[in-house]
């Protein structure tokens, strides 16, 4: 039994390195054709896409020691692969961006703050979601989205312009989503453009590929 003077660092630690990578990885792995978290933590490409968001870019963000995050982040991915869990990714992303507010947004700032860059994967998650909430059809399955009915119509309207700066300026800049604008995050709003842009016109892979 572990005694400490706060249990605050160590949900953090839970919502940063299991929560928050599951945030990101669904909207990927489905948009790369996979539908299970297994499935995605066991593909070459977006198992490791899985293992960057969390070593790389989301356990630093952590003030534990890293020894300890390091085992907690591996037995967060034993937990992913479990043959005995069918954990389906369609049924984590319900709600998707109040999740990456909460799990993955405050990891971005603080990675940005400590080394000075933003957070590939993590941004490349939020593209990702922002383009699962396009809606449409991923081969024969027709895309679902639930959540809030003023973000549904938000990005209905953000991609009838057939622009991604004028998506993600306006994802970024949605208020009642983030409680501030997101636009003022340096460099945030061109490196989504970016991935927008490279989702929709390479695919969900090339995408991944490009910062792996």
């Amino acid at each position: 039994m572990l005694f400490v003077p706060s249990e605050a660092p160590y949900h953090e630690r839970k919502v940063t390195l299991l929560n928050g990578p599951h945030t990101v990885l669904s909207p990927v792995g489905y948009l790369s054709g996979l539908n299970t978290v297994k499935e995605c933590c066991e593909d070459p490409e977006i198992g490791a896409f899985v293992r960057k968001v969390m070593y790389e870019e989301l356990l630093p963000t952590l003030n534990l020691p890293e020894e300890e995050l390091r085992k907690f982040a591996g037995d967060v991915l034993e937990r992913f692969v479990n043959p005995f869990v069918k954990h389906f990714v369609t049924s984590i992303m319900l709600n998707s961006f109040p999740k990456f507010k909460t799990r993955d947004l405050p990891g971005l700032k603080t990675y940005l703050e400590r080394k000075g860059e933003l957070p590939k994967g993590i941004v490349l998650g939020l593209a990702a979601i922002t383009t699962y909430y396009k809606g449409g059809k991923r081969g024969e399955d027709e895309i679902v989205v639930n959540d809030d009915e003023a973000i549904k119509k938000l990005l209905t309207d953000l991609w009838a312009s057939g622009c991604c700066r004028t998506v993600a300026e306006g994802v970024l800049g949605a208020e009642f989503i983030w409680g501030e604008n997101l636009n003022e995050i340096p460099g945030l709003t061109d490196l989504l453009k970016s991935f927008l842009c490279k989702i929709k016109n390479e695919g969900m892979r090339a995408a991944v590929q490009s910062i792996l």
